[in-house]
């Protein structure tokens, strides 16, 4: 008995059935696995959307917020930062415009270019300061970037 054209489709499709079962199984497996790592973004968003709200809410630039001395401490801010270096992170790229970073290790990067010169960060002010020369300095805690 050999094996007959109505046979061989018949594993054909027993075949093409089982290979879409395991690829199935697998794309669930994947899911399964990174779901955690979803849902703790998908949280972050969440805890972070009422931050920028404020943030934006509140529309605090720099200079306001040096002459507002202790009265935006804690508050959120949704700036415009360049990230050259630990000492040369500028407000609007503004070299005038010094921001002192306490968590500086986990803020992104962003030395600007002729296009572009800073990226948006939500920060959180933790202390405003004249400098000796008479500039201002603000401390902020760097929460988030959507470049990052």
């Amino acid at each position: 008995m050999g094996n007959t054209m109505e046979d061989k489709k018949i594993i054909l499709i027993g075949a093409k059935v089982f290979a879409a079962a395991a690829a199935l199984l697998l794309a669930g497996a994947w899911i399964y696995s990174w779901y955690p790592t979803f849902q703790a973004g998908w949280e972050m968003n969440r805890q972070r959307a009422p931050m920028i709200k404020e943030a934006k809410s509140l529309a605090l630039d720099y200079e306001k917020v040096v002459s507002g001395k202790d009265t935006y401490i804690g508050k959120y801010v949704y700036w415009c930062v360049q990230n050259i270096s630990e000492e040369q992170v500028f407000y609007r790229a503004d070299m005038a415009s010094r921001l002192s970073v306490s968590n500086y290790g986990r803020m992104p990067r962003f030395p600007g270019d002729k296009h572009m010169g800073c990226a948006d960060m939500l920060l959180n002010i933790e202390d405003v300061r004249k400098t000796p020369s008479g500039m201002g300095m603000v401390s902020v805690e760097f929460i988030y970037s959507p470049h990052h």
